[in-house]
């Protein structure tokens, strides 16, 4: 009789190889959303940060009961900012929302509108083009605008 002896196996077969790769590629199609979204949120709040300044010196002239200056210092920095005579707060983004507008996918904003409170000054957070998920947690969307109830 010959000596038979018990295969033992080398490496994965492929069916267990294609599980990996279908367990891969369900993980990748919930994590790449999800991260998209996350990078574009921390843009945006990125890009509201940036008008703190602004923030401030609209609502100094607000508090003191000053007119508001045709421009403003800390706008003229960056283009994608702006600011009427009411002083709402515009910035223009793209849809990544990286603060650049593009004008193939029309410009998608976020503006901070100001309304003054015996001596304070609330923020109102609104816009367009992002969904709940891109938007920082205090701002909102109600159809097709964001609505923040108070940002300081």
């Amino acid at each position: 009789m010959k000596n038979l002896k018990a295969k033992t196996q080398k490496g994965f077969s492929l069916v267990e190889l294609m599980v990996v790769i279908a367990i891969i590629a369900i993980l990748a199609a919930v994590a790449i959303p999800m991260y998209s979204n996350y990078t574009t949120r921390a843009r945006i709040g990125s890009e509201i940060s940036k008008v703190g300044g602004v923030k401030a010196d609209v609502s100094e002239a607000l508090n003191h009961g000053s007119t508001l200056p045709s421009t403003l210092t800390n706008i003229n920095r960056d283009p994608e900012i702006a600011y009427d005579a009411n002083g709402n707060i515009s910035i223009s983004m793209d849809a990544n929302g990286d603060g650049t507008a593009d004008a193939t996918t029309g410009p998608n904003f976020v503006r901070l509108s100001p309304t003054k409170n015996s001596g304070s000054v609330t923020w109102t957070c609104t816009g367009s083009g992002f969904t709940q998920s891109q938007l920082p947690s205090n701002c909102t969307v109600s159809g097709s605008s964001v609505a923040v109830t108070q940002m300081t």
